[in-house]
């Protein structure tokens, strides 16, 4: 049942959305956090996003790929892991 849990959720944390957090840049300005993981989810993700958060510009703070092994059906997933912090212009 486990196994059966982990594999339906693997393909939905594809399709949840990049929800930023909001932080304080090293200028003062606003700067977000935000996590783009999952399967099928790419850094382009987290830079699309920026774009739509910050219409002006911004500049990358700090960003971050790996990749993660999810236990599944007896067996391990290998699940793209990004996270990108901008600071808006």
């Amino acid at each position: 049942m486990k196994t059966l849990i982990l594999l339906l959720a693997v393909p939905l944390a594809s399709c949840a959305s990049i929800t930023p957090q909001e932080i304080r840049g090293p200028s003062g300005k606003p700067a977000y956090t935000m996590k783009c993981s999952g399967s099928g989810r790419t850094l382009e993700d987290c830079y699309k996003k920026a774009g739509e958060i910050c219409p002006n510009g911004y500049t990358i703070v700090d960003r971050a790929s790996s990749v993660i092994g999810v236990p599944s059906n007896g067996g391990t997933i290998m699940v793209p892991q990004h996270s990108l912090v901008i600071e808006c212009k």
